[in-house]
């Protein structure tokens, strides 16, 4: 095998397995990668959860919320978009029960679930 098959072989071989390293389900709940940001379907209209840990053993994993929001700039009086981060807490993520390609960001406290599906981010 010449060099330049090597190189599809294995470009063909490992791009499936970095797209399937985001999530990872672990029966019920879904662990997603550190790092990752999760959107609602509007991509970037209302803000994201960024991955901040590990799955822990109740489940949950933690998570900062970032709202978009708008900020004048003196200078030119454009307005452009902030990222104001929310907060931080845990929350269980599972896959939503009728789209099977989005999650669920869910309370464990209350037990509800976000408003919005999510998946990530197109832009990471």
């Amino acid at each position: 095998m010449n060099k330049t098959s090597q190189a599809l072989v294995t470009v063909f071989l490992c791009v499936p397995l970095l797209a399937g390293a985001v999530l990872e389900d672990r029966g019920e709940y879904v662990e997603v990668t550190t790092g990752t940001k999760l959107c609602d379907p509007g991509e970037d209209v209302y803000g994201y959860y960024l991955i901040e840990g590990r799955m822990k053993p109740d489940k949950t994993q933690d998570v900062t919320y970032y709202r978009f929001g708008p900020l004048l700039d003196l200078k030119t009086g454009i307005q452009q978009r902030t990222q104001q981060p929310i907060g931080g807490s845990s929350r269980w993520i599972k896959r939503h029960p009728r789209e099977k390609d989005k999650l669920q960001v869910i309370n464990p406290v209350t037990g509800a679930a976000d408003e919005f599906t999510y998946a990530p981010c197109k832009n990471q």
